[in-house]
Parts: C-alpha cells; structure tokens; sequence
C-alpha cells in the first residue's frame, strides 16, 4: 500500500499553515498602510475644496477647515474667519474613515483668504498612525499652496 505517512501530511499542513498566517499578517498591514494614506488624501481634498471656494469667493466669504473640532473625529469645512464664529449653516462635516492623531505643532484649524487662496499658517500638519508607528506631513505655504 503506498500513501503519505502522518508526518509527511503534519509537516505540510504546519508548512501551509505558516504561510497563510504571514499572508493575512502581511495582507492587514498593507491594509493599514492604504488606509492611513487615504485618510491623508481626504484631508488634502478638504483643504483643496476650502482654498477653491475662497478663490472663488463662495459666499463671500473666507473659507477653511477645522480639524477635529468639539471633540468631532473628523474634518469640517466652514466659511468665515474662524470655525468658532462659522454659521453652522456653512458646515460640511466629513467623518475620519481611520484613526489617526496629529502633530502637537499641527494648527486646528486653517484658513484661507477670498479671492487670493492665501493662508496665515506657513507649516506642517503631521498625520501620525499610532498603530503603525507611521508618519505624513501636508506642507502649506502663506500663498496657500499644498504639498503631501
């Protein structure tokens, strides 16, 4: 009778078994890495979308985005001088799809000027993945310009 021996089927299992373990672990963190990075992506887009309605002049007005205002885990983009002083009315609420923090020299808010795009804030906000130990920053100059 020919056929595979117990220990010749225990050490394949243990062999297929170790690699579908480093597959999903490897599949996970390049999960997380993909989500941090969009994360980065739907705040530049929330910063792109206020500096093109203060270009623009919609409403009138100033246009900027708070970050994590009142305890919210997300993004509001707000027309006015400050997201304090917003009519709520103006808000757009845009929710954090993933967890992130942000640098402790990281303005809470930034705002841009009607008509010109222009910014008080020259500097960085720093994207910080707790959980992977990972890190971003999205550059902004006075005239408004941004970089990731």
């Amino acid at each position: 009778m020919e056929g595979f021996t117990l220990v010749e089927v225990l050490v394949v299992l243990g062999v297929l078994t170790f690699i579908l373990g480093a597959t999903v672990v490897f599949d996970m963190t390049g999960y997380r890495g993909d989500a941090f990075r969009a994360e980065r992506t739907t705040l530049v887009t929330a910063l792109q979308t206020a500096r093109a309605d203060a270009l623009n002049n919609v409403q009138q007005s100033k246009h900027g985005v708070a970050i994590n205002p009142d305890g919210f885990a997300g993004y509001v983009l707000f027309a006015g001088d400050r997201y304090a002083d917003a009519d709520p009315v103006t808000r757009t609420m845009i929710p954090m799809s993933y967890p992130v923090t942000f640098g402790s020299t990281s303005p809470r808010e930034v705002v841009f000027d009607q008509l010109s795009g222009d910014t008080g804030f020259n500097g960085q906000i720093e994207i910080i993945d707790q959980g992977r130990s990972a890190t971003t920053a999205i550059v902004i100059n006075y005239e408004g310009k941004i970089g990731w």
